[in-house]
């Protein structure tokens, strides 16, 4: 007799209802606003999180495992192997999925620092500061040291001793992590200077009773960076004490991170992840579908960041200039020193139906169509011509932020 379950009439009534035998597969054409999404997302550059998931990422959640992530000792299967895969390519001895980047960055941070004062030595630009809601002071009561990097892309060596602060003087509260952040913006820290300054740091003298002073790395598009530069992934990770993989921007998960570290360290994350309201039921689902996420996107990365040099190239020979240099899958166009107004820039792209946020970021991703890359060429090139054949160009007031 085929297996049932239970469901409900129009009356209320509970009756059997016949699973289906045979296997279940995933189309998109079966599923028209899926479908819709992915157009959408293949021309929209304002993030690579606005990717959608694919077939493989869709048939995933139907096979998933619906374990209990509360009331299960074992935990969840599929939870269980997207952990382990992690454990895999980081080289650590732990994994724990979280349900977000931001959440994932401030339980290590959390983790790491126990008991005020303490400082957090981090890029002025650093996502855990300035994208995630005001949450290092809320959560662990920590103050920060913003650092301008000399080189104005990253963070080097000379900035970190600069800028670390030492134990003793009761008016400045020590560095008791250092947060870095790969990739920022698309820029790369490389792996060389990683190495330096995780050399530096975990040597910094601190008192007898102290811990070392934890390296942090916000991870979110890691996978970009070492395909970008060309590294090891593991002896990259071998630099930080903490990691944090968003596996929802780059990497094309529905969504959720995963932390990586000691087996110490994430039994006590374990502690903070349900403090924040990160204990689930049911995650196998997105845990199942961020594998296959990784299995299909981490190939092709490579090939986004060809096509976006290849775009920035194109944008260069029109005039465009760049605010940072373009190293990974990200274009950030310097527009107030070409002089064109964020409303022109964002009004000639949604002519062309193309999504960007003002500041002139572009980001690419592997759902990223090359119908939609010559659009934007087309797009921009025309607002050049149009703003230096002196066209009046709208400078309403435009708004949009990114992560």
């Amino acid at each position: 007799m085929a297996p049932s379950i239970i469901d409900m009439n129009p009356q209320g009534l509970a009756q059997p209802l016949e699973l289906e035998q045979k296997e279940q597969l995933f189309r998109y054409n079966q599923t028209p606003k899926l479908k819709k999404a992915l157009e959408k997302a293949s021309r929209d550059f304002r993030s690579d999180v606005v990717t959608v998931p694919t077939e493989g990422m869709m048939q995933a959640i139907i096979e998933a495992s619906v374990g209990d992530d509360i009331y299960d000792p074992e935990g969840d299967a599929s939870v269980n192997a997207l952990q382990d895969k992690l454990i895999e390519l980081s080289g650590k001895e732990a994994a724990l999925w979280t349900l977000s980047g931001t959440m994932g960055n401030q339980i290590c941070l959390r983790t790491h620092l126990t008991q005020p004062p303490h400082t957090v030595l981090l890029d002025h630009r650093a996502h855990v500061q300035c994208w995630e809601s005001g949450a290092l002071p809320v959560f662990s009561q920590a103050a920060v040291t913003q650092v301008h990097p000399k080189n104005g892309v990253h963070l080097t060596l000379d900035d970190v001793k600069r800028n670390m602060i030492a134990d003793g003087n009761i008016h400045f509260p020590p560095t008791r992590v250092v947060s870095l952040e790969n990739t920022l913006s698309g820029t790369i820290l490389p792996l060389k200077d990683a190495k330096e300054i995780s050399e530096f740091v975990r040597n910094f003298p601190v008192p007898a009773d102290q811990k070392p002073i934890a390296m942090h790395l916000d991870g979110a598009r890691l996978f970009d960076a070492v395909a970008a530069e060309g590294v090891d992934l593991k002896e990259y990770c071998a630099c930080f004490d903490s990691i944090s993989f968003c596996l929802a921007k780059g990497v094309g998960a529905p969504m959720g991170s995963v932390i990586v570290g000691t087996k110490r360290f994430i039994e006590r994350a374990k502690w903070y992840r349900k403090m924040f309201g990160g204990g689930t039921r049911q995650p196998g689902m997105m845990a199942a579908a961020a594998s296959a996420a990784l299995d299909y996107t981490l190939p092709r990365l490579s090939a986004v960041h060809t096509m976006t040099a290849s775009a920035a190239k194109e944008l260069e020979t029109v005039g465009y200039k760049f605010a940072l240099p373009v190293q990974s899958n990200m274009i950030v166009l310097d527009l107030e020193v070409v002089g064109i107004p964020p409303a022109a820039f964002v009004g000639y792209c949604t002519d062309n139906e193309l999504g960007v946020f003002p500041n002139g970021r572009l980001v690419f991703h592997h759902q990223t169509s090359q119908d939609a890359v010559s659009r934007l060429l087309k797009a921009l090139r025309q607002l050049m011509s149009d703003k230096e054949a002196g066209v009046h160009m709208i400078n309403d007031k435009v708004t949009g932020g990114y992560s």
